[in-house]
């Protein structure tokens, strides 16, 4: 028997009531709370990234067709060798323009990227350190983007967008620094640039999930007001936080700049029991009238490795989407995400 969405659902309505009855049926329909699943792949280290990893994202896809991927695509595939590059650019190139997908930014500091965007490369601090005092990274991976000034960050960030427009990968809307690291300068630079969402708020709790070095702690900009519970809300112009407050940074079109938590942490940190478990108390949340969202995130180069774990999560946001009579279950993007939020606090139709 075919699974019956929501659409299906107004069809039957349809048959089933007339006149003042159907409009109210469908306007119940159309009042359920919404909880919003997207999908985010994280372009951590393009050059490790496998033919089984590429066929693992599009199996994702093909077990799941409702699911929107959101692809945080990393330039740095333009200034290292990576072997696979051609098939991975085609990759999310098929993947929007078959299947609805955004492909938004992901950047890690490494040097070839730094250098290559006119940048002087820095090696200090790590967010992988026991302590942020003396740590470092060689390679650039665990350096934070906000250790960067604001100039530095928009060349690169100028780089990147140059390096979109030269691949036909579109202009991107949706940005997320390696490992969620961010500032109040670095949030104001990507509105500068055009982005209009921002995919870093990360958890630091112990609830759910394993958690990053103390040096993360420290450096990445998030406190304990992130948690697997946050939902979507408006970047402010004096905080980071979830705790912030009007005024909000302004994007190009107007409208505040848009935080969409990856509530349901990384890939490594979590397993599909978690990440369930995660959806059901957004669920829980949605029910009591409140709209919500779950970002779950996997990187590429270990996409085969968990794909049965992401595989069998999806298969519970499909049931959810088919049985769930309380609550409307819809995956989206990360841009999508933030215009339904947009509209639900009354500042887009």
């Amino acid at each position: 028997m075919k699974p019956i969405c929501s659409t299906s659902l107004a069809v039957v309505l349809l048959f089933s009531t007339t006149g003042a009855a159907l409009g109210q049926a469908v306007d119940q329909l159309a009042k359920r709370p919404v909880v919003y699943v997207t999908m985010v792949s994280h372009f951590d280290r393009p050059w490790t990234m496998a033919a089984n990893d590429l066929d693992a994202l599009r199996n994702l896809t093909k077990n799941h067709p409702q699911m929107r991927w959101t692809h945080l695509y990393n330039p740095v595939a333009y200034t290292t060798p990576t072997p696979l590059r051609e098939q991975m650019e085609a990759y999310v190139k098929e993947s929007r323009d078959e299947h609805g997908a955004e492909i938004g930014v992901h950047l890690h500091m490494y040097r070839t990227f730094v250098e290559s965007a006119g940048v002087t490369y820095r090696t200090r601090p790590s967010v992988s350190a026991k302590q942020a005092k003396g740590s470092m990274d060689p390679s650039g991976y665990s350096v934070p983007m906000s250790a960067y000034d604001g100039d530095e960050i928009s060349r690169m960030l100028e780089f990147t967008l140059s390096k979109f427009k030269e691949r036909e990968l579109g202009v991107p809307e949706t940005f997320c620094a390696g490992f969620y690291t961010t500032s109040l300068e670095l949030q104001k630079r990507i509105v500068a640039a055009g982005y209009t969402a921002s995919a870093a708020a990360f958890p630091t709790g112990r609830e759910i999930g394993a958690q990053y070095a103390p040096s993360w702690h420290e450096l990445s900009g998030w406190d304990d007001s992130v948690t697997i519970r946050s939902t979507p809300y408006r970047v402010s112009q004096k905080t980071i936080l979830p705790t912030g407050t009007a005024p909000y940074l302004r994007a190009a079109d107007g409208k505040p700049l848009v935080e969409i938590p990856q509530n349901a942490k990384i890939d490594w940190m979590v397993s599909a029991q978690d990440m369930k478990q995660i959806i059901n108390m957004h669920i829980e949340q949605a029910e009591k009238g409140k709209p919500t969202a779950v970002c779950l995130a996997i990187h590429e180069g270990s996409a085969h490795e968990h794909f049965r774990k992401y595989d069998a999560v999806l298969d519970h946001v499909d049931w959810m989407i088919r049985e769930n009579k309380k609550v409307a279950v819809h995956y989206a993007t990360v841009a999508t995400v933030r215009k339904k939020f947009l509209r639900s606090w009354g500042l887009a139709r």
